[in-house]
């Protein structure tokens, strides 16, 4: 008798077989899985390859479009990015300073009540790929990547995998193709608050909140303020998705208060900078009551919202909030994206300041929408056909990629804004006045300043606005303006003895309905103390050409700069030296 069944040669055998079937069944399972992630790599692959596809298309549709056309913002950040090259390259302790000296030759720059991140990395795409609007434009468009890439990590986690080709669609929507071929920050702060959201939302998904999403999301909210200030909204997004799971435990940890302290107290300074140099921009922030009252208040960005993204995706972002509503599967995140809406629209719609491009944040939760809409229609489109498994997969991949090659062959008709014919006069200036400083009466005195100083890295140039010279007025034509000249006898006098410029270049119109002080210009221009020299061809909406003029009298070397700034009171002024290469305190 065998005093133990394993001693049973038949036991010992069945035994092997137990194990070696185990082994088999084991191997057969661990191949499986192989497979399975073999299949999600290739998937994911394709999708990001077919998103870099999708990103060269957008590049490359407005090649030849160098970003500057929106006035005056765009310009103007340009050339602020400039400022912070040059700043950096002689540094100084006294940057008040030197900001006011920078000014007083490059006049369109605004550092003090903008924040500074994108200017950094715009700064460095100069010293890197040369002083071109193309390189600040890049930089924009690279933004647009890291958001569709953002989204695209979203989709996958949060819907499903085959949702992650529908990152692409937020490439081919009007607001982004518009927007990332403008030297803008909205998508810059898209790119940081999406992926400022996503990680959050990784955050709030763990129960020990121990996760590095929390340092990610708070590290891209940083950033995203300050690359632009209205950014910090995802603080009230995150805030409202806190409050949805009932999550009151986890803003009280103290790795959260910790951060939360470090972050207030490095924004400081710049609620400093705002409070003292943007106090009309701050203005517009606070909604007064009848504002809030007006109908149009909250008509403003749903009548606008066709400008950024197509009506057929919003209906069937409609549809996605419907099919995410009615079944479970999808309802968790059909509801934080509408909370997501839900704050974007009325934090917009209260601020005073309205613009479309405000806007953007909202196609991300849009596109979403998109993808559970798809999804919806193909479980639907499933069941009626009776598919199942793989087939059923390839079925939402298959819609979404049809969905993308429409919105491909759609978004070639969009048209995209563009100023040109200023490169080709500023450097028809460059030689007839290398070393002279450059007068400029117009809409467009930004893009002249551009490309006055991306033609000028030694600082021998400086331009001289009319609207420092003649009049000043604070943020647009008209407002708290001051004139400085009321005849053509004093255009030539100012000119002779405060503008030290011999070479004049006036837009032709000149911002539509004239100011005195312009038509005093006009008229002075058409006397013979000057010469007109040559007309340039602008290709711009509201400028049909610039015409160049020489100053026949002689004029008076000017050291010192008197810069009004009627935006911060009316009689604010400062009296500087243009700057210099080795600026010293």
């Amino acid at each position: 008798m065998y005093k133990n069944i394993r001693d049973k040669p038949g036991a010992r055998l069945s035994s092997h077989r137990d194990v070696l079937g185990k082994r088999h069944g084991d191997s057969a399972a661990q191949r499986a899985m192989n497979w399975a992630r073999n299949i999600a790599s290739r998937q994911l692959l394709l999708q990001v390859l077919v998103l870099l596809a999708i990103w060269t298309y957008l590049f490359t549709l407005h090649l030849d479009n160098d970003g500057l056309w929106f006035q005056g913002d765009s310009p103007r950040h340009a050339v602020t990015g400039f400022f912070w090259l040059d700043y950096l390259r002689d540094f100084t302790t006294d940057a008040k300073g030197y900001a006011l000296s920078y000014y007083a030759r490059y006049p369109a720059i605004d550092p003090a009540s903008r924040p500074p991140v994108f200017y950094l990395l715009e700064a460095a795409a100069f010293a890197l790929l040369g002083p071109s609007p193309y390189a600040a434009k890049t930089v924009v468009l690279i933004f647009s990547l890291l958001s569709a890439l953002y989204l695209m990590a979203w989709l996958r986690h949060s819907i499903s995998s085959e949702a992650g080709w529908a990152a692409g669609l937020l490439l081919l929507l009007p607001g982004m193709m518009t927007w990332s071929h403008a030297i803008m920050l909205n998508v810059p702060a898209l790119a940081f608050g999406l992926g400022a959201l996503y990680h959050a939302r990784r955050w709030l998904e763990t129960h020990d909140g121990r996760r590095p999403d929390f340092l990610a999301a708070t590290l891209l909210t940083m950033l995203g303020i300050l690359t632009y200030y209205t950014a910090g909204i995802v603080v009230i997004i995150i805030a409202s998705w806190m409050v949805l799971q009932r999550d009151w435990r986890r803003p009280v940890n103290d790795k959260v208060l910790l951060v939360a302290g470090i972050s207030i107290f490095t924004l400081l300074p710049f609620v400093w900078l705002i409070a003292h140099w943007a106090q009309i921009q701050l203005g517009w922030l606070l909604p007064s009551a009848s504002h809030l009252a007006t109908l149009s208040t909250w008509t403003f960005y749903p009548l606008h919202m066709p400008q950024i993204v197509d009506m057929h995706l919003i209906f069937l972002a409609g549809l996605g909030l419907l099919t995410g509503l009615a079944q479970r599967r999808w309802r968790r995140e059909a509801i934080i994206l509408t909370s997501w809406i839900a704050i974007l629209y009325v934090v917009f719609s209260i601020i005073y300041a309205k613009d479309i491009r405000y806007a953007l944040p909202v196609m991300a939760p849009l596109v979403m929408l998109c993808a559970i809409g798809v999804n919806g229609v193909s479980e639907w489109l499933k069941r009626r056909l009776h598919m199942s498994g793989p087939a059923g997969r390839q079925l939402t991949t298959m819609v979404i990629l049809v969905i993308l090659l429409s919105q491909a062959y759609l978004i070639r008709q969009h048209t995209v804004p563009s100023v040109s014919g200023y490169r080709e006069l500023v450097a028809f200036l460059e030689q007839a006045a290398p070393t002279e400083p450059l007068f400029y009466e117009g809409y467009h005195d930004g893009i002249f300043t551009f490309y006055v100083r991306a033609g000028d890295d030694d600082f021998q140039r400086r331009v001289v606005l009319g609207s420092k010279l003649l009049y000043a007025s604070a943020k647009v034509p008209g407002w708290r303006q001051q004139d400085f000249v009321n005849s053509p006898e004093d255009v030539v006098r100012v000119l002779r003895d405060q503008g030290g410029a011999r070479w004049l270049a006036v837009e032709v119109p000149a911002r539509g309905q004239q100011s005195a002080p312009v038509r005093a210009l006009y008229e002075a221009l058409g006397t013979s103390d000057f010469e007109l020299v040559r007309s340039f061809s602008i290709d711009a909406s509201s400028v049909e050409r610039v015409d160049v003029y020489r100053f026949r009298l002689p004029v008076r070397e000017v050291k010192e700069v008197e810069l009004p700034f009627p935006v911060l009171g009316p009689d604010v002024r400062y009296r500087t030296r243009p700057v210099t290469r080795g600026y010293s305190d």
